[in-house]
């Protein structure tokens, strides 16, 4: 992972860079989270969709991770909207 001022870079699956913009970044249940929207056209993704990553801080760094759970994504959603 590389940060670059509100852009990310990540590694997927496949080994190819991605590149996000950062929207937000929140604190939850006592986990870090970021609202990522990519910079580039995903092909499962429309333009205005963005993405709620964990951040979980290991000796290398951060580690992503793509968050799953709907119920936390909805209080992620809640949270970022209460603070625009």
């Amino acid at each position: 992972m590389k940060k670059d001022n509100n852009i990310v870079i990540l590694n997927g699956e496949n080994g190819k860079k991605m590149n996000f913009y950062i929207d937000a970044e929140l604190e939850y249940d006592g986990y870090r989270y970021q609202i990522l929207r990519p910079v580039d056209h995903f092909e499962d993704l429309d333009s205005d969709q963005a993405i709620v990553f964990r951040i979980e801080e290991t000796n290398e760094g951060d580690e992503y991770f793509v968050e799953e759970n709907d119920e936390i994504i909805s209080e992620i959603e809640n949270i970022y909207n209460s603070e625009l």
